[in-house]
């Protein structure tokens, strides 16, 4: 290869590596920023999962003080109107009672007993619940699923005065798709858990169904925490799933701007870094090749060629020198030369 060729294969490996290396750091620049991404996200994710834990654990304790208040001032009211003292008027008074209530009532069924067990007097605003419940000495309330409507009930019992003894007010609050709906907020969805299949979802039935296709229980896992309802946690306690929803706090596309802005900032450094030995190398391999060219068309050497070559072998590319040297050797060769013929080319040194 000629030293022409040699310093144009040099020219373009020297622009090749530089090529290389700015795009190794535009791919490690990618990576992290990615890898940046995905910890910012999964912190994100985090602490909206811890939140969200915090937040409905607070809103469940607050809704089973609310039953158990309300539960107290129903059973109040009943024993302050003394509507159970006269057992042939008990359900038309019970009936007045709840209907001045209208739409305000917590809990749409009741049942009034003796401690026996026997029946006295019931209302059911929504349908009968003909589940058989049974409370265990001490319990107050129970967990129930009602045969007819499918919805999971909470049964809360209280002791009630019957004008000549005391017996049992048993109310029911059923946790439907509506109750569930109405203790979301944005980004999340809630299910009710109950052993181990969801009964209700703020997204309605088709909630149901998402859900129990994507867990197989109500369990912690990368964007979803499992709270038990209330009491200690048993087969027969209810579980909240709250699932988050939220967008990712940072996209895939909104890092490109970062690291173009970054890229730049580098290659502006890089290219300025770079520039003076750029400069410097082409000087080099453009001395180099006006000596070659000179040479071959004076067949001697001059002023020119001999400034050329100490421009060639003062440069910073080794085999530019190499190749300067070798070319110095050959035209001292040839200048020494008894009838001044040209020598055949020196071999570059390796």
């Amino acid at each position: 290869m000629t030293p022409v060729a040699q310093c144009r294969s040099l020219n373009f490996q020297l622009a090749l590596r530089l090529g290389g290396l700015l795009l190794l750091i535009l791919a490690g620049l990618i990576a992290v920023g990615l890898w940046t991404k995905g910890q910012i996200n999964a912190i994100a994710r985090s602490t909206q999962l811890a939140n969200a834990r915090t937040h409905y654990t607070v809103v469940l304790a607050d809704l089973n003080r609310h039953w158990g208040q309300e539960a107290f001032n129903l059973r109040t009211r009943i024993e302050a109107l003394d509507i159970l003292d006269k057992m042939g008027q008990r359900n038309e008074k019970l009936m007045t009672l709840l209907i001045s209530h209208g739409g305000s009532l917590e809990f749409p069924a009741l049942h009034i007993e003796k401690t026996s067990g026997e029946r006295l007097a019931a209302h059911h605003h929504a349908g009968p619940i003909d589940a058989k419940i049974k409370f265990s000495p001490g319990q107050n309330t129970l967990w129930f699923q009602n045969p007819r409507d499918g919805h999971l009930y909470l049964a809360i019992r209280q002791f009630i005065w019957l004008g000549k003894e005391n017996g049992h007010l048993i109310l029911f609050k059923p946790l439907d798709h509506a109750l569930v709906t109405q203790l979301t907020y944005p980004g999340t969805r809630l299910s009710l858990w109950w052993k181990g299949q969801p009964v209700a979802s703020s997204d309605g039935e088709d909630g149901v169904k998402a859900v129990a296709a994507a867990f197989s229980k109500a369990e912690n896992s990368s964007n979803a925490v499992a709270l038990t309802w209330s009491g200690p946690e048993s087969e027969n306690s209810p579980r909240l799933l709250v699932e988050t929803q939220a967008n990712e706090l940072i996209e895939t596309g909104s890092i490109a701007g970062p690291v173009l802005v970054v890229f730049i900032l580098l290659l502006t450094g890089v290219s300025v870094g770079f520039a003076g030995l750029w400069r410097k190398s082409c000087r080099q391999l453009d001395a180099l090749v006006r000596a070659e060219q000179r040479y071959a068309a004076l067949g001697r050497s001059d002023d020119h060629i001999a400034h050329d070559l100490g421009t060639a072998r003062d440069g910073p590319v080794d085999a530019a020198t190499t190749l300067a040297a070798a070319l110095g050797q050959r035209i001292k060769a040839d200048s020494a030369a008894p009838d001044g013929a040209p020598q055949p080319p020196a071999a570059a040194p390796r």
